[in-house]
């Protein structure tokens, strides 16, 4: 498209990998912007929770690091914002706080304006990281999952395979605002219509579903992942 930018360093994941500098000729008062999830699995305790919970505030504060986010005993997810190199500490600082975290994809997205950033950090307690009404023990296994994260050039040549399908695991809402466009002849697009998270799994159960994943090679995506992420564990 005209006028797009391709920035092939967002394609790849930096998980168990070094975050990427701060990019040069930036504006002194530009905000990063960082989105990330990390499940934790077994569970975090009622304490673990809490520490992590105030671990996270305090972090945030200490850094003058903004945004949202949930935090439950499974995990924890953040939509951050924060000056380039406040950003990148905190990202760096919570990977030595729990090494699990060297396994998370840190999104970052430079070179926002000042007034896009979120104003108060605000990391609410939730039984769920995403709505499934899969909590605690009804939640499917992560470490028995058997399904493969893919990069973004690997995941767009695997669309254009036969006898594969495409699930969009976001909601009705965001699907008709944009969605992937499997090539002809390639994966076929399927779009449950959900309104919401936790009507997947009754979909995912419904035999007309069973019928069309059936022998075939099923690829998920969402915005960030951890819709994905649950999701494929229940598949």
């Amino acid at each position: 498209m005209p006028g797009e930018v391709v920035r092939e360093t967002a394609a790849v994941s930096v998980a168990n990998r070094e975050l990427p500098p701060v990019p040069p000729g930036l504006a002194p008062d530009s905000v990063t912007l960082c989105l990330f999830y990390q499940y934790v699995e077994p569970m975090w305790t009622k304490t673990q929770h809490k520490k992590a919970q105030a671990f996270v505030i305090g972090l945030g504060a200490r850094l003058g690091v903004t945004g949202r986010g949930r935090c439950s005993q499974e995990g924890l997810n953040c939509t951050l914002t924060g000056s380039p190199e406040g950003v990148r500490q905190w990202c760096g600082e919570l990977r030595k706080w729990n090494p699990l975290f060297l396994e998370t994809d840190f999104k970052l997205t430079d070179g926002l304006k000042a007034k896009e950033k979120f104003k108060a950090l605000t990391i609410r307690k939730t039984d769920e990281l995403v709505a499934y009404g899969l909590a605690g023990e009804n939640a499917p296994s992560l470490r028995e999952n058997k399904t493969k994260h893919l990069e973004a050039p690997e995941y767009h040549a695997m669309m254009q395979q036969k006898n594969t399908v495409i699930i969009d695991v976001r909601n009705a809402y965001e699907s008709a605002i944009g969605h992937f466009a499997p090539p002809p002849g390639g994966a076929e697009l399927i779009d449950p219509k959900m309104r919401n998270s936790r009507e997947f799994p009754k979909w995912l159960h419904a035999p007309e579903t069973q019928k069309k994943l059936d022998g075939k090679n099923v690829m998920m995506y969402c915005t960030g992942g951890i819709r994905c992420e649950r999701a494929s564990a229940l598949l």
